[in-house]
């Protein structure tokens, strides 16, 4: 395959992707054109769009030659978010940028990828550790549902717990109405709470007219491009309910899939490890510098007593290890999991995983 001379990091930095594939500079044995359309539930304008999204699919075309394009969409503007597994399956799109949560009716196992309460998981290159360990039990619930998983796109920083009433301790959760996804509902509705079903472009109106007390969505950064500070009062730390996520699977349609010829795979996996690394960079960056721009704002963060802390996090453990008893493949991830932060130190929460206790 031979890739088109342009100026740019960009370029630069995805042709020194595929040296490490036996891409570059090499023949292509294929003059096949191929056009494929992407979804993503997060929105264009956001940072966990813009940031990788786009440059994934100009990566893409750029590395081929022009002989793939991808046409990516954000969230809600092609189809529904909640249709998006679906949609890769049937060949409606050739491929899915989601959060694995959206899917916890379908399969436990998707809630536990999503997220995990009290995942004290924080990291860029622990993050991907985990990801990397839990990709066999991930892959095989996708196969299932009748999609291809390529692993995990991009790197999501610890979500934030925007808040219009003062929480000081977990009794304060109590009878409060909560906006969260997935496992995250679970978590809350165990501390008293009552969790909201909302799309994200739905949580700016719920929290200036009072209809939820508190919401999670993303990090600093994407919560503020989204104007939730303009509407919180408090955020409440640490948000116990995750440490940092895989924030979209790469899922494609199978048929699609394989029709590719081998170096066009080759160019889109080398195109996502790129996108993994411009996710760390960009949203870490990013979410510090709207931490800032949010306490100048005028929002309050409100620290939970260790005390408390510690209780969320054998609370948490208990909501996984209740999930771990759903079904084998569940048992199975929550293991793997437990096995996963012992190794990278977090010893506290593995045996709290293993025993309850």
């Amino acid at each position: 395959m031979k890739i088109k001379t342009k100026t740019g990091a960009m370029l630069a930095l995805a042709s020194a992707a595929f040296i490490g594939t036996g891409l570059a500079g090499t023949q292509s044995t294929s003059a096949q054109e191929v056009s494929w359309r992407a979804v993503s539930h997060q929105l264009p304008g956001t940072a966990r769009f813009d940031g990788t999204v786009p440059v994934f699919a100009e990566c893409v075309g750029a590395a081929s030659g022009g002989r793939m394009q991808i046409q990516a969409f954000g969230g809600g503007v092609l189809l529904p978010v909640g249709e998006t597994l679906d949609a890769v399956r049937d060949g409606i799109v050739e491929m899915g940028l989601i959060w694995a949560g959206y899917w916890a009716g379908k399969n436990p196992v998707f809630a536990l990828a999503g997220s995990r309460p009290g995942d004290p998981i924080t990291t860029f290159n622990e993050s991907f550790y985990r990801a990397e360990k839990l990709f066999p039990i991930v892959s095989e619930a996708y196969k299932a549902e009748g999609v291809t998983s390529l692993g995990a796109f991009d790197f999501g920083p610890p979500e934030i717990l925007n808040s219009n009433v003062e929480i000081r301790s977990l009794a304060d959760f109590k009878g409060k109405r909560v906006r969260a996804g997935g496992i995250g509902a679970t978590f809350y509705n165990t501390l008293g709470a009552s969790a909201v079903t909302l799309t994200g472009t739905e949580i700016y109106q719920a929290l200036q007219l009072g209809t939820v007390d508190m919401a999670e969505f993303n990090d600093w950064l994407v919560n503020k491009e989204m104007g939730f500070h303009e509407v919180t009062k408090f955020v409440i730390e640490p948000a116990m309910h995750t440490g940092a996520v895989d924030d979209k699977d790469m899922l494609v349609n199978p048929a699609a899939w394989e029709k590719l010829p081998e170096d066009l795979k080759q160019i889109v996996l080398a195109c996502r490890d790129r996108a993994r690394f411009q996710s760390a960079i960009a949203y870490g960056i990013g979410t510090d510098r709207a931490r800032k721009e949010w306490l100048e704002s005028g929002v309050q963060i409100i620290q939970l007593p260790e005390a408390d802390v510690a209780e969320a996090r054998l609370i948490g453990a208990q909501v996984i290890r209740d999930f771990a008893a759903k079904n084998p493949q569940t048992a199975e991830f929550v293991r793997i999991y437990a096995e996963v932060l012992a190794d990278l130190g977090h010893t506290e929460m593995a045996d709290l995983l293993k025993t309850g206790q």
